[in-house]
């Protein structure tokens, strides 16, 4: 079987050249295909060049590169060099320019890419890891229904059937079986669709995804990431600042990779992924985020502080799940007067948010005697999400409210 090995570049030289020194140790690599996308901007036009010449100094392998004559963005750029490479190839291995391989990222691509060529019920091998503690199968890898973008491969069978139109997000919605389905595996799928009509992301991954969904596919991902993602640090188009959360392969593990003989889905997969891929209509949740601020002017109207409140009712170590505005108003009110022991969210991405730990829900402290929901349109999940010593903590903020108000009369 032929795999060609490509990667996507445009104006990163430093992160390309990491990804170019994590293939070359990796045995096997002796061609690679590179395509550099068009400049954008003129202010991007030193460090495009830069990564010109990171290319053009590759001398340890044959190169094929592929410079666009104008921006195409990213997802017309996967769509069509992942096309141009089928051309003369039977799968591909893909990386983007900030996706730096482990010294076994081609062993464990190609050995999946081999194994799995014949299930044609297997769509998708992903390179890097989920944030989502999943049971052990005895292998390095397991089988989820969703697909990963960071370090990926497919065949070419697989790929034809790729589709990036619209209606299949209605046709999903209409068929019950796999409108579950999907709920399970791609609910945040509905925003990145809707980000590509609004101009506002530019997604292939999510088609690709959908694709995957309608044929309720298998994808693979390692339990250990064989890619360290190393774009998140502002420099990327399409990527912003933080920390990153994956469980990562030891760069010193050298052990074969295993993988599962039988393709079937992760044991327990519904309950670990219950709470990974879910998403709320924009619409909902700025209601709802409205609904509760002007219930809290409501209050300071009335000269009624919830931090005395929370104290009367014998609460003074709170944790709060759920950044954002609503989160940073408590955080100014309970200064000095709650403690906040931390603040919990499904995934952390930072450790540590304006001086107060950031946990993983799975983490939160026993000695917390309220639990603040933030989300509380996400109330009924966050309760099936969390351990039963815990569930009579929590409480939403909007019911949090209408409990202060009830007890001081409705005005």
């Amino acid at each position: 079987m032929n795999i060609g090995i490509i990667i996507f570049a445009y104006n990163r030289s430093k992160h390309l050249q990491c990804v170019l020194n994590g293939l070359r140790e990796n045995k096997g690599v002796s061609r690679l295909y590179i395509f550099q996308d068009g400049l954008k901007r003129e202010e991007h036009r030193e460090e495009w060049e830069k990564t010109q010449q990171v290319i053009r100094n590759v001398e340890w392998c044959e190169v094929i590169y592929k410079l666009s004559l104008h921006n195409k963005g990213l997802a017309n750029s996967i769509r069509d060099g992942v096309g141009a490479v089928f051309e003369s190839n039977d799968a591909v291995v893909v990386l983007e320019d900030d996706c730096v391989p482990h010294p076994q990222f081609m062993e464990y691509m190609t050995k999946a890419l081999e194994k799995y060529e014949s299930h044609k019920e297997v769509y998708h091998i992903g390179a890097s890891s989920e944030p989502v503690d999943v049971a052990s199968n005895g292998t390095d890898a397991y089988f989820l229904g969703r697909i990963n973008s960071c370090g990926w491969g497919t065949w070419k069978d697989r790929w034809v059937q790729f589709s990036n139109n619209y209606k299949m997000l209605g046709k999903i919605r209409a068929d019950r079986e796999l409108n579950e389905w999907f709920n399970l595996w791609g609910q945040d799928l509905e925003s990145h669709i809707l980000g590509n009509i609004y101009g506002t992301t530019d997604t292939w991954a999510a088609f690709w995804a959908l694709t995957v969904i309608m044929k309720k596919g298998y994808c693979m991902s390692p339990y250990e990431s064989f890619v360290k993602n190393i774009g998140y640090d502002g420099t990327g188009v399409h990527s912003g600042v933080s920390e990153n959360i994956l469980k990562l392969r030891p760069s010193e593990k050298k052990t074969e990779v295993v993988l599962p003989d039988k393709v079937e889905f992760v044991k327990d997969y519904r309950k670990s992924f219950v709470v990974y891929y879910p998403w709320t209509n924009a619409s909902i949740r700025n209601k709802y985020y409205k609904d509760v601020t002007l219930d809290i002017l409501e209050l300071l109207h009335r000269n009624i502080i919830i931090a005395d409140k929370l104290k009367a009712m014998g609460n003074s170590d709170i944790s709060i799940w759920g950044r954002g505005r609503l989160c940073d108003y408590l955080i100014s009110e309970f200064d000095g007067n709650i403690n906040i022991s931390e603040i919990v969210e499904t995934a952390p991405d930072i450790k540590e948010y304006r001086g107060i730990p950031v946990v993983k829900y799975k983490d939160i402290s026993q000695d917390s005697s309220l639990i603040i929901i933030i989300p509380g349109y996400d109330f009924e999940r966050i309760v099936n999400m969390v351990n039963e010593e815990i569930k009579h903590k929590l409480i939403a903020i909007d019911k949090l409210i209408a409990e202060i108000r009830e007890e001081n009369g409705n005005a």
